[in-house]
């Protein structure tokens, strides 16, 4: 009896871990059980995707007064780097890294992190690598004007219209997001995002803008 009533115990406390753990099973979880979670990823991707593929940072320009000054001091940049202002949120690559991973996967912002901060090949046949886009030294951060934005303008997103589709399980779910410009809000298009689950919440796996 006592045999019989510990493997009742042990399936009820699996269930109960299995409940838990959305790894436990093939199905994705309800739109209303991860809402929170995606709408909190989504709007706070959005500033990051401006500081990563947008106009980035503050930077100190090459004419004016204060900007003779930081110059005198710091020396002038070189190779399209130009200084980050220090009046702004993220002071440091590592701040701009505890970003990256409050939104992003971690497969996806370590890819990120190469191409920001180290740089990367690009396609051609030569192997030309192309440049960073914010570097660091001693004397501060610089970001490289060399790097065009990829993003502009603020997209607004129909939240109440957001789903879950197909394919998708329990770690990993496509969503179906109509959005629109608002530098032109009569054309809508419907984002395909994908979230996946890790470190014991929902990531964006790829880029949302």
């Amino acid at each position: 009896m006592k045999k019989v009533l510990c493997m009742i115990l042990a399936c009820l406390m699996i269930l109960g871990i299995c409940l838990s753990v959305p790894s436990c099973g093939t199905k994705p979880p309800d739109i209303e059980n991860v809402y929170d979670r995606l709408v909190e990823c989504i709007e706070a991707a959005h500033e990051v995707n401006v500081l990563l593929f947008g106009e980035g940072l503050p930077v100190y320009d090459r004419e004016g007064e204060e900007e003779d000054l930081i110059h005198r001091y710091y020396g002038v940049a070189e190779n399209g780097l130009e200084y980050v202002s220090v009046y702004t949120k993220y002071g440091s690559i590592e701040d701009i890294q505890l970003a990256v991973e409050q939104v992003y996967s971690k497969d996806y912002r370590e890819s990120l992190f190469e191409t920001l901060f180290t740089g990367y090949a690009s396609d051609v046949s030569d192997g030309t690598i192309l440049p960073a886009k914010f570097a660091q030294d001693e004397k501060g951060m610089y970001q490289n004007s060399h790097v065009a934005p990829l993003v502009t303008g603020v997209r607004v997103y129909d939240y109440a219209n957001m789903e879950i589709v197909s394919p998708s399980n329990a770690t990993m779910i496509r969503v179906e997001l109509p959005s629109y410009s608002e530098s032109n809000p009569d054309e809508w298009v419907i984002l395909d995002l994908t979230f996946v689950y890790e470190e014991e919440n929902w990531y964006l796996d790829g880029p949302s803008c």
